[in-house]
């Protein structure tokens, strides 16, 4: 994994990135990676890659250089022509390096992903909707209620309207029938099999919908996307900006990628911070709470007012339980609202207009502490140190460009010209 920043304020960018990076089912990782690079070496832009750091088995080390070199003297008049232009590169490029093979991997994988977290969740929900009545039940009728639940879970993740992909507009389900169909046929025997639920047919085609929703629909936070963020000036802004992009995989020729809308900097907004990847402890920095505090609190808050529902509803007959339901969810509703509302006014605020104030110097020390923070929380966690490594920082400017301020590899050379030139003088 990794843990990537972006600050800005009027006068600068500066981008920082550990080195760590995860390798393989075993999850040995190593602390030499290259996250960040310019995207242009005549023009204020830069680039950063997080989560996977390949695309289709080429690394994006090779798909940036190639991209720049490609871009040479060539300029554009904003941030967000440099990032369709890009995209449009890697379509155009790189298409051709991808197998039949390779994307008939990247289906099988996504099918199994799929249906793993369907039959992780259609457990959690068989379990809290019938927590009353499943353990009176015979085993009959319980495999009837477990097929219903599941046949219900299809039905309702299926009709969840989500926005659909730039490259799938016009790419229909009889379209992934006809590509995939007898491939994944082969997989979901042994799926039936695994579950003992009865093939049947309306239960493939809700799969098949599902799966193509998964394909054409915007990207889960589940998903082994790569992160791509680029950030600084185009030639007719004078403050600078940021945005991501999350590309996946191609698809009957198709690239899976979203984006959302750039973050700029204004007369009114005088500062961006924008964490990437493992953020956590940036916005623990900033909001004044770990956000898996909050998410914990919810759940709690939730579970609470579900026990006290149930207590009135049974305690007083002619209580309409729906109602009391509704006027519990206002409450919940008022309780995040003051907490998000203090968190901001008494954390966030203060913290970004500062931010908007400092010398480039002062957010370089800012970026490089999130970075070191993040990494020093995984060491000291039960969980594997995901985030290490030097902390590769640049600062971009309208006019000096993109300039290294910390990069290992310069380090490295320096050090190995060092032991070169101790070497010489032995000798």
């Amino acid at each position: 994994m990794t843990a990537e920043i972006g600050i800005l304020n009027k006068t600068s960018v500066v981008l920082a990135a550990d080195s760590a990076v995860t390798v393989g089912r075993a999850n040995k990782v190593f602390n030499n990676a290259n996250k960040m690079f310019p995207l242009s070496k005549y023009e204020p832009i830069g680039i950063m890659v997080y989560n996977n750091a390949s695309w289709m088995g080429i690394p994006y080390e090779i798909i940036i250089k190639s991209y720049t070199k490609n871009l040479a003297k060539k300029s554009f008049d904003t941030l967000v022509e440099y990032r369709d232009d890009f995209i449009k590169y890697i379509k155009e490029n790189y298409s051709s390096f991808v197998s039949v093979e390779q994307i008939k991997e990247f289906i099988e994988y996504r099918l199994y992903d799929m249906l793993d977290r369907m039959m992780e969740f259609l457990k959690q929900q068989f379990e809290l909707k019938n927590k009353n009545t499943s353990s009176v039940l015979s085993p009959e009728d319980k495999d009837k209620l477990y097929e219903k639940t599941f046949f219900d879970i299809l039905d309702e993740l299926s009709s969840m309207k989500q926005d659909i992909l730039p490259d799938f507009k016009e790419y229909k389900l009889q379209d992934f029938k006809n590509e995939f169909k007898s491939y994944i046929d082969k997989i979901l025997s042994g799926f039936y099999t695994s579950y003992k639920l009865p093939r049947k047919a309306k239960y493939t085609s809700r799969i098949y919908k599902q799966l193509y929703h998964e394909l054409i629909c915007r990207f889960s936070d589940e998903e082994d996307y790569s992160g791509i963020v680029i950030a600084g000036y185009g030639n007719n802004e004078i403050f600078p900006s940021i945005c991501n992009v999350k590309i996946g995989e191609l698809v009957s020729g198709r690239l899976r990628y979203e984006y959302s809308e750039p973050s700029r900097i204004s007369q009114n907004n005088t500062a961006i911070v924008k964490p990437f990847a493992q953020r956590d402890m940036v916005d623990t920095f900033f909001q004044g709470i770990n956000p898996d505090i909050i998410k914990e609190l919810n759940k709690i808050i939730s579970f609470e007012f579900e026990e006290i529902i149930d207590k009135i509803s049974k305690k007083y007959d002619n209580i309409n339980k729906s109602d009391v339901r509704s006027f519990f969810k206002t409450g919940f509703k008022h309780i995040n609202e003051k907490l998000r509302k203090f968190a901001v006014d008494t954390y966030v605020k203060p913290v970004m207009t500062s931010v908007g104030f400092l010398r480039k110097e002062d957010l370089i020390e800012l970026a490089e502490s999130l970075i070191n923070i993040t990494s020093v929380k995984r060491k000291t966690s039960e969980t594997l140190q995901t985030v290490g490594g030097p902390v590769d920082i640049a600062i971009i400017t309208k006019h000096e460009g993109f300039v290294w301020v910390k990069r290992k590899d310069i380090i490295d050379r320096s050090l190995n010209s060092l032991f070169y030139n101790k070497e010489l003088k032995e000798l």
